[in-house]
């Protein structure tokens, strides 16, 4: 037998051998040195995967730091449809954790092949999706995302909106305010394992940018009471709604914010689409006799009629051009501050009609009425007042009582601030620390000339408000009832109960406007169905917030009635009041 070095056959396998390692060395080097990057390319496609991070939705805060909005972490589970073949045993899986058919399942991935992704499940709790991962199914893919939380539940539903499913605001300040409260998405680099999920293994391209945080001026325990209020005279006046606001008298901010009935947005699958509407602002009608204080400044302010002048009301009913102007009382004679304290049509019209209907529509445009309010909030509607060159008696009269002119609760709450603020409109507002500045609409002297009619309009003899009387306080107010116009006129048996109230008088800290639609049941009168949510609220407000009596007031030193608020008013939460959503049930 011959040696191996002198073998040939063992010489020809050995440099096949030596030339196959040759090859493959060169190779080797060749993949190394020139192809490394092409390679590394090709095995990050395969093993990472670049996610948009979704920012997280600011939250929204009464001005006490109470949450009304929050976003909490959810998973969505989403698939590569060219991965995607789930066997049946995964199919019937996904059936049970998800409720997923299983031919829907399989139609996703014959339905969808040109594509690279399609959800399977949006918004689930992270724990459920974990447990759909560990299936490992192929082409099954999770990111986290968000869900909008609404702790308080119906409580300023209305107001607050929601968001869709993508975390967009699409109703209310979620909508008005959404430029602030999404951020930017950010970019990142996730390493996946065998069964593609990611590791821990994350590399930031571009780190998400959260949304702001938004402060209400909101007081949620105010708008407890106001909820509650509105509530208990929606049923006890089997009414359609009931809307109110209540501001600040000094600085014009938003307090509180209702429309009943209201909703979850926590649960919008039940819910009713016509409760999503903000009334404060979306709803316009004819104010009637809560109008009637401007129109007396505009007679105060024009000087035609004398101050102490004595208009004759008897025998309870005027005709002007036609058309007869009836009066509810039965009054022979009033004076300027009567005819506000009975609320007087007759001797309305006869005041407004020398002063004429130009002047009375112009210090109505100056107050804010037929335009937009300092919120613009969406939706919002901003009425009409009447612009004409020839001013007919019967146009200047119904101007003068609250008809042929549309506005909404806003506009009336915003207007009657000049009441209270010496002549000066101050503008509303509903992010803490934005308040605007005031504007002179008119005189000092009108303004409280007119608030001391509003407050004998409370208590003076024969007021209709006096129902918003509340003892040991000062009340100024307006009460107004006016009839639901349709295509044809005038509507029978239907009707708009208001009141417009200041609180203190002689030293305003809180202006409230309230409005019940059609109320069936224990009349209609505006004194008698909207003032007394005016009294309820403000027992409440003043003594949470510590608002002197008239007693207390006149034995201490004090602001004026034009003076700063109270210093610590609202600036510190009271903790002594009651649960938020006590006794508030969602409706819808």
């Amino acid at each position: 037998m011959k040696p191996l070095a002198t073998n040939p056959r063992f010489a020809i396998v050995l440099a096949v051998f030596y030339t196959l390692s040759m090859v493959l060395a060169a190779k080797v080097t060749y993949l190394m040195i020139f192809s490394h990057e092409f390679l590394a390319s090709e095995g990050r496609k395969r093993t990472t995967r670049m996610i948009e991070t979704i920012p997280v939705r600011g939250t929204i805060f009464d001005r006490f730091s109470q949450p009304l909005a929050v976003s909490t972490p959810v998973s969505t589970l989403w698939v590569n449809p060219k991965q995607f073949d789930p066997t049946n045993q995964q199919a019937a899986l996904l059936k049970e954790h998800l409720d997923i058919n299983e031919s829907l399942t399989k139609n996703l991935t014959l339905n969808t092949q040109n594509k690279s992704f399609a959800y399977l499940a949006r918004r689930i709790d992270p724990q459920l999706a974990n447990t759909i991962m560990e299936l490992s199914i192929p082409g099954v893919y999770e990111r986290q995302e968000y869900k909008r939380y609404y702790p308080q539940s119906s409580m300023l539903a209305q107001s607050i909106g929601f968001t869709n499913i993508d975390q967009n605001g699409i109703e209310g300040i979620e909508l008005m305010y959404n430029h602030k409260l999404s951020g930017l998405p950010g970019i990142e680099e996730h390493t996946l394992n065998l069964h593609k999920r990611a590791t821990r293994e994350i590399v930031v391209h571009k780190p998400f940018t959260p949304g702001d945080n938004l402060h209400l001026t909101i007081d949620s325990t105010l708008q407890h009471y106001v909820e509650k209020a509105l509530l208990k005279a929606l049923m006890k006046n089997a009414a359609k709604s009931a809307s109110a606001i209540l501001i600040h008298a000094k600085t014009g901010e938003i307090l509180a914010l209702s429309t009943m009935p209201s909703f979850n947005p926590n649960a919008r699958k039940s819910f009713n689409a016509e409760l999503i509407r903000n009334r404060v602002f979306t709803d316009v009608y004819e104010p009637g006799s809560v109008i009637k204080p401007f129109s007396m400044a505009a007679v105060l302010t024009a000087k035609i009629i004398d101050k102490d002048a004595i208009i004759q009301i008897a025998p309870g009913f005027v005709k002007i051009n036609g058309y007869t102007i009836r009066d509810v009382g039965r009054d022979s004679q009033l004076d300027l501050a009567g005819i506000i304290r009975r609320s007087s049509n007759v001797g309305m019209s006869k005041v407004a009609i020398p002063t004429g209907g130009a002047v009375i529509s112009q210090l109505l445009t100056e107050l804010g009425f037929g335009i937009n309010t300092a919120i613009y909030f969406p939706g919002e509607s901003v009425g009409t007042v009447p612009v004409n060159r020839v001013w007919s008696d019967i146009a200047t009269a119904s101007l003068s009582y609250g008809y042929s002119l549309s506005v909404n609760l806003a506009q009336l709450a915003q207007a009657y601030t000049v009441f209270a603020n010496d002549g000066n409109l101050v503008p509303l507002s509903i992010i803490k620390g934005e308040a605007k500045p005031a504007r002179n609409v008119i005189s000092p002297e009108v303004a409280n000339s007119v608030l001391s009619m509003m407050v004998q309009a409370v208590d003076g003899p024969g007021a209709g408000g006096k129902r918003a009387a509340i003892d040991g306080y000062t009340i100024a107010g307006k009460s107004g009832t006016s009839r639901k116009a349709s295509s044809g006129g005038y509507q029978n048996n239907k009707y708009r109960a208001m009141f417009v109230g200041i609180a203190p008088a002689n030293a305003p800290e809180f202006i409230m406007a309230i409005i019940v639609d059609e109320p069936t049941a224990g009349g209609y009168f505006g004194g008698a169905i909207a003032a007394p949510i005016f009294k309820e609220v403000l027992e409440d407000a003043l003594r949470i917030r510590n608002i002197p009596s008239d007693e207390r007031r006149s034995t201490r030193a004090t602001p004026g009635r034009a003076g700063a608020p109270s210093p610590a008013m609202f600036t510190t939460p009271i903790h002594s009041q009651p649960p938020l959503r006590a006794h508030i049930p969602a409706t819808g």
